[in-house]
């Protein structure tokens, strides 16, 4: 039987498409971080959102659906020198951008070193280097320039205009490539962890059929000292302690059984290992990555000659768009549909052909701003013609990556028992014209909670907002008296309405 190799183990394709499933199925029961049935959750007073089956215990006509941004088609930014790019909040201190914005939209370059002016509200660093803020450093530390693929280090700044080298040689050799690092590799201080969290690019290798090994022999060769294998673009995790030393990354994320495959071969990878750490909800990161679609000869009937080939005379050339993903723990990700988060733009737009996106979150008020590289020309053919990449911004509201959206005629779910903090409950709904929702307290029994039953709550309605305050008995909003007990959350969804996040507070 066919092998499947990864991370330096083999397994036979039947067990690999085995084990893949069997994580699909246990990560659509349970969130990555073990949960115990009937296991009470500490929420306390932090946000919540549907990125899995942690708060839905048990569901009638619901389901978690893939919310898309909405693309501006700003050309924020045009001609940059690098498809590599980091987005920071202005915060006073770091001048270590290459561009600057008061608006979002509008963007000026200026030099590394200069100091944002006092409305500048969002700044760029171009670069394969990624910069992040270490929240447990001194102030002459605060600022970590993270740099596996070009020198294998990572330096130190007090505001990000000079770096000075603080480790070099911080992933072993085995760990370079060809596993990896020809990305722009990411790493931050984990706060759920305590701890550095890096997700770099790992080349995973994998048996060539016989057919094609003769197209990959000379690759094969130059990569693994030998002529049967091919590499694809997988996504590798690695923790520790002290940024001195990483471990050997865990691949987290790589192509599976239900990507294109044809004549034996894997054709769809992935790009940078672009995850965050979602800062406004409870154990929660979020991947955004660039699927490649490989051209081939033998699934394309196009005329593949007129496209540039790589060094070792296999072809490189293809589009790609962005994709999500999401996990409660960074290791098991969910991927839900896997259509893309932003689609590639019309024929003839200057993203018409491959993207990449930028690294950071924004959160403007109530809207999240992202922004991606966009190019019209594919994948290995934009060598000379950098003036293409054109930076270009989506917008979001808060928490609305994913949502839970029941049948049109009404669905219900329930959570888990939940330990909360506050006075009121707080939801992010959009019910547009038709959709009613209404909430049930329930004891961790699962029995209604006198005055909080779902004929008690009135009933939700021609709302779009990031925070409506859930009440009962009309106009009853005070849940104090249950704060500190196992509480499960009954939500019935009704007409078109989608549910995006919840959590308990004031107000």
């Amino acid at each position: 039987m066919k092998t499947v190799s990864f991370v330096g183990q083999r397994m036979t394709a039947g067990v690999f498409l085995w084990l893949m499933m069997g994580l699909l199925i246990v990560s659509c029961i349970h969130s990555g971080v073990a949960q115990q049935e009937g296991e009470v959750v500490d929420i306390g007073d932090r946000n919540q959102v549907f990125i899995d089956g942690r708060y839905m215990d048990s569901t009638e006509g619901c389901r978690i659906v893939v919310c898309p941004p909405r693309k501006t088609y700003e050309k924020c930014l045009e001609g940059l020198q690098s498809a590599y790019v980091t987005i920071l909040p202005v915060d006073g201190t770091f001048r270590g951008f290459h561009a600057l914005t008061k608006d979002g939209a509008n963007w000026r370059r200026v030099g590394s070193g200069t100091a944002p002016e006092p409305d500048d509200v969002l700044g760029l660093k171009n670069g394969v280097s990624v910069p992040f803020v270490d929240p447990t450093a001194p102030p002459e530390e605060r600022y970590k320039l993270f740099n596996p693929f070009s020198g294998n280090k990572i330096s130190v700044s007090s505001d990000g205009a000079k770096w000075e080298l603080l480790h070099q040689g911080i992933f072993s050799g085995t760990a370079l490539y060809p596993r990896g690092m020809d990305s722009q590799n990411v790493c931050f201080y984990d706060t759920r962890l305590g701890k550095y969290v890096a997700y770099v690019r790992v080349n995973n290798a994998y048996p060539a059929p016989p057919e094609r090994q003769a197209y990959f022999a000379q690759l094969s060769k130059k990569k693994y000292r030998r002529e049967d294998m091919y590499s694809m673009r997988a996504i590798g995790r690695s923790v520790t302690d002290d940024l001195s030393s990483f471990p050997m990354p865990e691949v987290v994320f790589e192509f599976d059984e239900k990507d294109a495959h044809f004549g034996g071969v894997g054709v769809v990878d992935f790009y940078i290992p672009g995850v965050v750490q979602y800062p406004y909800a409870q154990d929660s990161y979020f991947l955004f990555t660039e699927p490649y679609l490989h051209y081939q000869d033998w699934f394309l009937a196009d005329d593949l000659t007129i496209y540039p080939r790589s060094g070792a005379d296999t072809l490189n050339t293809g589009p790609l768009d962005i994709g999500l993903a999401a996990s409660r723990d960074g290791i098991n990700w969910h991927r839900y549909e896997r259509k893309p988060w932003i689609p590639l733009g019309p024929e003839g737009s200057f993203d018409s052909k491959h993207m990449y996106m930028c690294l950071g979150i924004y959160l403007s008020g109530d809207e999240i701003w992202m922004y991606y590289v966009g190019y019209d020309t594919l994948h290995g053919d934009v060598k000379g013609v950098q003036h293409t990449a054109t930076l270009s911004r989506v917008v979001l509201l808060k928490d609305r990556f994913t949502a839970v959206e029941a049948d049109y005629t009404g669905g219900e779910f329930t959570t888990c028992p939940v330990q909360f903090e506050g006075e009121s409950l707080h939801i992010n709904i959009e019910t547009s014209a038709l959709g009613l929702a209404r909430v049930e307290i329930q004891d961790a029994d699962g029995t209604p909670i006198e005055g909080f039953s779902l004929d008690d709550c009135d009933r939700i309605h021609t709302a779009n907002t990031v925070d409506r305050v859930v009440t009962w008995r009309r106009g009853e909003s005070d849940v104090s008296a249950l704060a500190g007990q196992p509480v499960r959350l009954r939500f019935e969804l009704q007409f078109g309405a989608k549910l995006y996040s919840f959590r308990f507070g004031v107000g």
